[in-house]
């Protein structure tokens, strides 16, 4: 599993700078830059680390920086929702950056007892109104409070969520998808949130889906990076050429607390000026 040795805020910027680096976007176009995070404190109370982090970047001094944590590793999807009302208030030209990075420095942190080993990571995206790039079809969130002890939940509150976790991971999905006005049979690929491989296994059987359609070749690789799983295993599973132009992606995360989240990706490659986003 990877294991990083630098502060989260160096973590952070690097994602940021490769993305700027890579997608050309000219700095002074990014009006957010949000980072999500599983671990609740991530650096010494009052310490401003998102705000040296757009320093750094060359980011304007207007630029709003914050973090996002209320439900853990589906934070990612809760994103996704408000920079999209954040660019409906903008101009085209405005530019979210979503970063997701967390290191587990923390035994509570590193271990979900009978479920994952966690690693570090981080991962960033360039989000906007219009331009080249994935378009996002729809996502949700289902919100199933009576789990919110997390970790700390007593026996019968645990037994009741892993008995119901497949089923309630198979209707957020299913949810996402009719929201997107698609069907199972449109979706090239589930992305999911690298909890194991066992669970996978349930989701798919009672879902009726075979276990190919769902990318799982980074969980003995990348163990489980919290929140950043479904995009780095977006960005790995593209790399190896997957992934054709108009395919549709089903992103998928799973929040303790409990929160499950999914998103509809339609893939666009390669890039071509005017596409929406």
């Amino acid at each position: 599993m990877p294991v990083s040795r630098q502060p989260i805020g160096d973590l952070v910027e690097e994602a940021a700078r490769g993305l700027i680096e890579q997608s050309g976007i000219e700095p002074r176009k990014v009006r957010w830059l949000i980072h999500t995070h599983t671990g609740t404190q991530l650096t010494v109370p009052g310490d401003a680390m998102l705000v040296r982090v757009c320093r750094r970047l060359g980011l304007p001094p207007d630029t709003v920086a914050f973090g996002m944590t209320e439900n853990n590793c589906a934070s990612t999807i809760s994103a996704l929702r408000l920079i999209e009302r954040l660019l409906a208030t903008a101009d085209d030209e405005s530019h979210a950056i979503l970063v997701v990075a967390d290191t587990a420095f923390t035994p509570t942190l590193q271990l979900i007892p009978n479920a994952s080993i966690t690693g570090d990571g981080a991962v960033a995206c360039l989000l906007s109104r219009r331009g080249p790039g994935h378009r996002v079809l729809a996502s949700r969130l289902d919100v199933h409070g009576q789990h919110a002890r997390c970790l700390w939940e007593l026996d019968e509150d645990r037994a009741e969520f892993d008995a119901e976790y497949p089923h309630r991971v198979i209707r957020c999905m299913e949810g996402a998808l009719r929201d997107a006005g698609l069907t199972w049979s449109d979706v090239r690929c589930v992305l999911p949130h690298n909890i194991n491989t066992y669970s996978w296994r349930r989701i798919a059987r009672e879902a009726g889906i075979p276990i190919g359609l769902v990318y799982l070749d980074q969980v003995p690789r990348m163990a489980h990076c919290f929140g950043a799983d479904t995009f780095i295993n977006l960005a790995i599973a593209d790399r190896e050429g997957r992934f054709s132009p108009g395919d549709n992606l089903l992103l998928v995360t799973v929040g303790l607390g409990a929160v499950f989240g999914a998103a509809v990706v339609r893939y666009q490659s390669p890039a071509r000026e005017g596409d929406e986003r």
